[in-house]
């Protein structure tokens, strides 16, 4: 399984997000998701975090979160604030 590690970047906090040196603009929970990346993490790890965090009530509430996760992670591998781990 692959793991996820931050790419160290500059960024500025602002009202409703933060801006990264390489121009790329994250919402808080993008965000979230960066800071869990600190250290190698699988997604799997990530993902229970937020359900912890949501508590989601019904598999399509956990299919969304999944998905939303998923989603993020290649995002933030296409703006080079993540890198791909693989063992």
């Amino acid at each position: 399984m692959s793991k996820y590690k931050q790419v160290k970047v500059d960024y500025r906090i602002f009202k409703n997000g933060y801006l990264f040196s390489n121009g790329i603009a994250l919402n808080k929970t993008a965000f979230e998701i960066w800071e869990c990346c600190r250290e190698p993490v699988d997604e799997n790890i990530i993902v229970k975090k937020f359900f912890e965090k949501y508590t989601p009530q019904s598999d399509e509430d956990k299919k969304m979160i999944i998905e939303d996760i998923k989603n993020c992670l290649n995002l933030l591998i296409e703006g080079n604030l993540i890198e791909r781990i693989d063992k």
